[in-house]
């Protein structure tokens, strides 16, 4: 694996889809592996990815990586909480520290750069909701990105939203330093660029207008973005051919290929889980959830995993396949 591809981010258009859940517990599938995971709340300002591990007030997280005031004599490893699960650490988000929410560039690269610098054969970053700027630099560091959408047709089209902006920002940071590419591209500062701009098509078409020579490298960029996609809470089948609809619009109006990882189903087993403050793969990984986490896993990192709880132990088949998979 690729030092890039440790990374795996899981974004989405908008809250409340179930990205905290689902992240949660890819990262304790994987550490149930044996490999070395470590899981990042990255939500900053409104950090909450603790409870859903069990954990009621970490004792450090990025107010402390701010700030440096209340590390112990481990300094920056005392960052990487105990998780009681084996090969699972915890890096916690910023909680209620004023203005973590909207740090500035200076200490978003500083985050970033020690994200990057963590030794483990997995790093998971659980972000925010939305489409600004700083949580899709976040979401684009990753070598892998996730992407968690409900069935329902409003949260596929915000899944869209936050795939059309990913895209614009890695083609933007690419060329920061031209000021007719940055214009087309910063969505956020113009709206009538926006409109213009819907499809990528639009976009190539201005780009070989202004600077041809750059064209090629733009169709580089989009080459290469290929999220993945997780559908939440499916109660019907209806629900998974849901999913269709979003890979089939970021194939026509960005020429993304967005590969369907999987999906979790609505079920008592996952809102237990929230309530008792306890992963659902690790109260019974042979439920229909820790199942479908399970396969989300195997179409993440090519493998095909299968846990069983026996006697309070869980134990682990894993197996390399030897295609080349997603993300590979």
């Amino acid at each position: 694996m690729s030092f890039k591809n440790k990374i795996i981010t899981v974004g989405g258009g908008k809250g409340g889809v179930g990205k905290s859940v689902v992240c949660a517990n890819m990262a304790v599938t994987l550490a149930l592996t044996g490999q070395r995971v470590i899981l990042v709340d990255a939500d900053f300002g409104a950090s909450s990815l603790h409870a859903l591990l069990g954990i009621n007030s970490p004792k450090y997280g990025f107010r402390e990586y701010f700030d440096h005031s209340g590390l112990d004599s481990n300094g920056e490893d005392a960052l990487l909480l105990d998780t009681g699960i084996p090969n699972l650490k915890f890096l916690s988000g910023a909680g209620d520290f004023p203005g973590s929410a909207d740090i500035n560039i200076k200490n978003q690269n500083k985050v970033i750069a020690y994200i990057q610098s963590l030794e483990a054969d997995h790093i998971l970053l659980d972000l925010g909701p939305g489409t600004n700027f700083h949580i899709i630099d976040y979401y684009n560091i990753g070598g892998k990105n996730v992407i968690v959408s409900t069935p329902e047709m409003t949260s596929i089209l915000n899944s869209f939203g936050f795939i059309k902006a990913t895209l614009f920002r890695k083609i933007s940071r690419e060329f920061k330093a031209n000021s007719d590419l940055q214009h087309l591209l910063d969505l956020s500062r113009n709206p009538a660029v926006a409109e213009e701009c819907y499809e990528i098509d639009s976009l190539r078409k201005k780009v070989e207008e202004l600077h041809p020579q750059q064209l090629e490298r733009v169709n580089e960029i989009v080459r290469e973005f290929r999220p993945g996609l997780v559908i939440n809470r499916v109660r019907r089948q209806k629900d998974i051919l849901m999913g269709d609809n979003l890979l089939k619009l970021a194939k026509k109006y960005l020429d993304v290929e967005v590969h369907f990882l999987g999906y979790l189903i609505e079920s008592d087993e996952v809102r237990d889980s929230i309530d008792e403050m306890r992963p659902f793969m690790i109260e019974d990984p042979q439920s229909k959830p820790s199942e479908n986490i399970q396969q989300i896993i195997g179409a993440l990192t090519n493998t095909n995993i299968h846990l069983v709880k026996k006697d309070d132990s869980i134990y682990v088949s894993r197996q390399i396949k030897l295609s080349s998979g997603w993300g590979q």
